[in-house]
């Protein structure tokens, strides 16, 4: 969340709360779409897995452009990896479904 804070104050502890439960939420939504769950089947996925995976190529440069030294050297690598993963399984999946 930018470095500012070495402890985040209480609401931003909340926020990061809310963002751990969307980012669960993503890996079920890709779980889903590569057919590894089958628990919710009337999710359409295929449009939000495009949405997450470019909403992880923004969230990549933005970690890039962070004032964070240690956002930019770990969080960078990191978010940049899973958007690669994230495309991978958006264009794979969608060639073979």
């Amino acid at each position: 969340m930018g470095g500012y804070y070495k402890v985040l104050p209480k609401k931003l502890r909340i926020i990061s709360a809310i963002h751990a439960l969307l980012l669960l939420f993503m890996g079920f939504v890709f779980l889903q779409h590569a057919t590894i769950l089958n628990g919710f089947g009337f999710l359409s996925t295929t449009i939000l897995i495009w949405v997450i995976t470019v909403f992880l190529g923004i969230n990549t440069i933005a970690n890039l452009i962070s004032r964070s030294k240690k956002e930019r050297m770990i969080m960078t690598p990191l978010s940049g990896l899973a958007f690669i993963l994230c495309l991978v399984i958006s264009l794979y999946y969608n060639t073979i479904s």
